[in-house]
C-alpha cells in the first residue's frame, strides 16, 4: 500500500478511543525490524525519523530504503519527521515525500510557536500532509528547565485554532527519554484538555508510561502513542550482549528483537484486531 498521511485514520481512531502508534527509528536495521513486524500485523503506523538522524544517514540512503521496506506493507504508513524544530527540516522532508510532519516549536513563546505553525500548516496542507505539533513542552534530559511546562487545557484550544494542526502533542507528566514508570501522567489535565481539544491528542515519551495507563489515555483522548526509548535499549543491549559477533550477525539480531518489540507493542495496544 501507499504511504499514507494518516490523517482521517487517525481522526477514526480518536473517535472510537483506539491507538495510533508512531514509533522512532534511527538506522537501517530498525526500519528493517519495524518493516518485519508489519508484515506480520499489518496495522497502520507513524515510522518516524527526527532531522539528527535523517542527517546522519543522508535523506538519499533513508528514503531509498524505506520506499523499498515500507511502501510495499499491506497497511498505511507514514513517513513521519519528528521534531522539526527548524523549518528548513520540513521544507526538506516535504520534498522527499514525507506524509506528515511534527514541528516542535514548543520550547517558543506561545506567539512564536503558533507563527512558525501556522507556516508549516500552509505548507504541509497544501500537499496533503498532516501537521502534529507541541504545546507546553515535554521536556528531556539536558534541557533547559525552564522550558518544561504542562499543558492546559486553555492554550492547547487557543493554539488549535490559531494554527489548524492535525494533531496535538502534549505534556501532562511525560517525558522523554526514560523508561517504564519514569513518568507520571496527570489524568485531570488529560481530561480537561480533551474535554475542550478538538483534534486528536499525542503522548510522547510512551516508554515512561506503564501498560496499566493506555485504558486510561486511549479513553482521555490520547490516539497516538511515541515509543522510541525502549527500541533504542533493545540495541544497545543487543549490541553489548554480542560484542564478538560479526557486525552483520548483531544487525541481523537486532531486526528480529526491534520486530518482536513493535509486535508486542502493538498487541499491548490491541491495534491488530483493527487492522486497515
Amino acid at each position: 500500500m501507499a504511504r499514507h498521511a494518516l490523517r482521517d485514520i487517525l481522526a477514526d481512531f480518536a473517535r472510537t478511543q483506539r491507538v495510533l502508534l508512531g514509533i522512532n527509528a534511527d538506522n537501517p536495521e530498525m526500519l528493517l525490524g519495524i518493516a518485519q513486524a508489519l508484515h506480520a500485523e499489518p496495522v497502520p503506523m507513524f515510522i518516524q525519523l527526527t532531522p539528527e538522524t535523517l542527517s546522519i544517514w543522508g535523506y538519499d540512503v533513508l528514503t531509498t530504503l524505506m520506499s523499498t521496506v515500507l511502501d510495499p506493507l499491506p497497511s498505511p504508513i507514514s513517513w513521519h519527521l519528528d521534531h522539526a524544530t527548524a523549518l528548513e527540516d520540513v521544507q526538506q522532508a516535504l520534498a522527499w515525500g514525507f506524509t506528515s510532519v511534527m514541528y516542535d516549536g514548543s520550547a517558543l513563546p506561545f506567539a512564536e510557536n503558533v507563527r512558525q505553525t501556522q507556516q508549516v500548516v500552509q505548507w504541509a496542507h497544501a500537499r496533503g500532509v498532516l501537521v502534529e505539533a507541541e504545546i507546553g513542552h515535554v521536556s528531556k534530559p539536558g534541557e533547559p528547565p525552564e522550558w518544561a511546562h504542562l499543558t492546559s487545557p486553555e492554550e492547547a484550544v487557543a493554539f488549535v485554532e490559531a494554527t489548524d494542526v492535525d494533531a496535538l502533542a502534549v505534556a501532562i507528566g511525560n517525558h522523554h527519554a526514560t523508561h517504564v514508570a519514569g513518568s507520571h501522567i496527570d489524568v485531570a489535565r488529560l481530561a480537561a484538555i480533551h474535554a475542550v481539544c478538538p483534534v486528536p491528542l499525542v503522548l510522547h515519551g510512551a516508554s515512561g508510561v506503564s501498560q496499566d495507563m493506555y485504558d486510561t489515555l486511549r479513553t482521555h483522548g490520547i490516539a497516538k502513542m511515541n515509543f522510541g526509548t525502549e527500541l533504542r535499549r533493545i540495541w544497545w543491549q543487543t549490541v553489548h550482549q554480542l560484542p564478538d559477533k560479526k557486525p552483520r550477525d548483531v544487525q541481523r539480531e537486532i531486526q528480529r528483537l526491534i520486530g518482536d518489540g513493535v509486535r508486542e507493542k502493538i498487541h499491548q495496544l490491541s491495534l491488530a484486531q483493527h487492522r486497515a
